[in-house]
């Protein structure tokens, strides 16, 4: 029963550890939020008047490659470590509220 514990404590470990810094690092982007997002629509609008030549087709080809690839490794991810995506979800949560 040992052998089968402490790896399951060491994932939960892992898990919430790294959720607890990813809660803070949401808390400190989100005081960002409005900073980026007037960058991002500054950006946008400068692209769309023809000031910055950006090739949307191949930005979005980029995305959707990155999001595909991500979608089928998040759900094997997801199904094979359940106890790690759990203890990550607490300490993001526990993250984000703490001061």
């Amino acid at each position: 029963m040992e052998e089968l514990l402490t790896p399951i404590i060491f994932v939960l470990l892992i898990g919430g550890v790294s959720g607890y810094f990813a809660g803070q690092l949401v808390k400190r982007a989100s005081g960002m939020a409005l900073t980026v997002g007037i960058i991002i629509a500054t950006i946008l609008i400068l692209a769309y008047t023809g000031i910055f030549n950006l090739n949307f087709d191949s930005i979005n080809a980029s995305i959707a490659s990155f999001f595909s690839v991500l979608t089928t490794m998040g759900i094997i991810a997801l199904v094979s470590s359940v106890p790690f995506v759990a203890s990550f979800i607490a300490g993001i949560f526990i993250g984000y509220r703490r001061y």
